[in-house]
């Protein structure tokens, strides 16, 4: 008997040790689900309302008697006589003008001819004299006749605004306005004065309650290549909310991400709480993720109409990355175009990556006098982080390289 009583005993301990904990962790190692219950009392802080005496107040109408000048307004009319309002209007005239000018022509031309005389001519080297016989020659030049100038008579079209004065006949009339005026005038108006009265207002009085916080959670795991290793750790922390920690124990291979976190309050009295939590979990391939980052861009060309060739190794390993595009003008550092894509608007090869930029709004380059333009063009690589990381990931999920190139037109 003493036996059966102690196995009691034990069992009793156990069963009241397995309802009062507060936090457990989970060991995920490639299981599909996983179902914890928390369970522990919290000393919580709650509200009443209740009611003190106090002091109210409130607008109370009265009637007074304002006096004062108000502005008012009466109709006054003159007579005003009948008058010509005149103004002045531009009419535009031409007419032609009888004018001369001066044309000069060159008298007839002659030619004018010189004889020169033969000579001897003498030059005299290391001492010894050397003469030549220079034969006579005829030098010719071609000179203007005296210059003719005339007048000669032609017409021109002047045309000019040539102002005149019109004038339009007003009939008289009353001419008639709102004159203001003062008039001293009293009136009764309705004003208000604050009234104080006896009243209870309420107050929040606080006050501690034991609290049972009961959580059930259930896990869900989705770890398409069977890669992840991690820990959950779930805690009730001092104010009776539930906290979780994920721990990551095969970061080089996988990172974690939550897809899903539903909860519902089953019950929530003053003195206790029961919440049922579905969570799901993801376990992603880390090295399929950060593949784009193992490509290596070589070489880029570009024309001024937009035609792009990026020469980079693997390329097929920017199927699910973003690209995007910048290039600068190096004269000045304006940023001309900026663009970010997908492999597919790309024609891809085993080398390289093309496509024509005109039909995303590239706007074709002009050199000065033809020239070729220098641009420096920035080529970045992005794979999208994964959303609701649970862990964050320290691999870089962005490369990017600059080039310095100059564009011709065609090459």
């Amino acid at each position: 008997m003493k036996h059966i009583l102690c196995l009691l005993g034990l069992a009793l301990v156990f069963v009241n040790h397995t309802h009062a904990q507060d936090n457990v962790q989970i060991d995920y190692n490639l299981q599909g689900s996983e179902q914890v219950t928390l369970q522990d009392t919290r000393e919580v802080t709650l509200y009443r309302t209740e009611y003190v005496n106090s002091t109210c107040s409130r607008q109370e109408p009265y009637t007074d008697t304002e006096c004062g000048n108000e502005t008012r307004y009466r109709n006054e009319c003159t007579w005003v006589p009948g008058r010509n309002v005149c103004r002045t209007e531009n009419d535009y005239q031409c007419r032609n003008v009888r004018r001369t000018r001066r044309e000069c022509t060159a008298g007839r031309t002659r030619r004018e001819c010189v004889n020169e005389p033969a000579r001897r001519v003498c030059r005299t080297r290391n001492g010894v004299e050397r003469c030549t016989n220079v034969p006579g020659r005829q030098r010719c030049r071609d000179v203007s006749g005296p210059q003719t100038c005339r007048n000669v008579p032609y017409t021109e079209r002047e045309c000019n605004n040539v102002p005149r004065r019109v004038c339009d006949y007003i009939p008289g009339g009353n001419e008639c306005r709102n004159v203001p005026y003062q008039e001293y005038v009293c009136r009764d108006v309705t004003r208000y004065r604050t009234v104080d009265y006896a009243c209870k207002k309420p107050v929040q009085v606080p006050y501690q309650v034991e609290k049972s916080f009961t959580y059930e959670v259930n896990f869900n795991f989705k770890d398409v290549d069977q890669l992840g290793r991690a820990t959950i750790k779930a805690v009730i922390d001092k104010e009776g909310l539930l906290k979780l920690h994920y721990t990551n124990l095969n970061t080089s291979e996988t990172y974690i991400n939550l897809l899903s976190d539903n909860q519902e309050a089953l019950i929530n009295s003053d003195s206790e709480y029961k919440g049922l939590r579905n969570i799901e979990i993801n376990f992603g391939n880390l090295e399929k993720l950060t593949a784009p980052m193992k490509t290596n861009m070589k070489s880029l060309w570009m024309n001024k109409s937009g035609d792009f060739k990026l020469t980079l190794t693997q390329p097929d390993l920017l199927e699910n990355a973003k690209i995007k595009v910048r290039v600068f003008k190096r004269s000045n550092n304006n940023l001309h175009f900026s663009k970010e894509l997908e492999l597919s608007d790309f024609r891809v090869s085993n080398k390289d990556i093309k496509a024509d930029f005109s039909t995303f709004g590239f706007d074709t380059l002009k050199g000065l006098f033809g020239k070729g333009v220098k641009l420096k063009v920035e080529v970045s690589v992005m794979a999208e982080e994964p959303e609701n990381l649970l862990v964050p990931i320290e691999n870089e999920l962005k490369k990017s390289k600059s080039f310095n190139i100059k564009v011709y037109k065609n090459k």
